[in-house]
């Protein structure tokens, strides 16, 4: 199609960013559904695992541009 390669890649990659997103916040979901705890609990039960997943999901970037950088 003739598009920028700059453009390609930031649509490409916001397109696998809303992708996790979406997965992470389904399984976040449907584990508040499940559980019986306070609904402040689990609010900070799904903030602590977005920020898991969000921190190593940047340290994984990281480390494999560094190591593709390196090769």
């Amino acid at each position: 199609m003739d598009a920028d390669e700059n453009l390609y890649a930031i649509v490409f990659g916001e397109s696998i960013f809303n992708d996790a997103i979406s997965i992470v916040m389904y399984k976040t979901v449907i584990s508040m559904g499940e559980s019986d705890s306070s609904i402040i609990s689990q609010i900070g039960s799904a903030a602590g695992k977005f920020l898991v997943i969000f921190i190593g999901s940047i340290l994984v970037g990281a480390m494999t541009a560094l190591i593709v950088a390196f090769i």
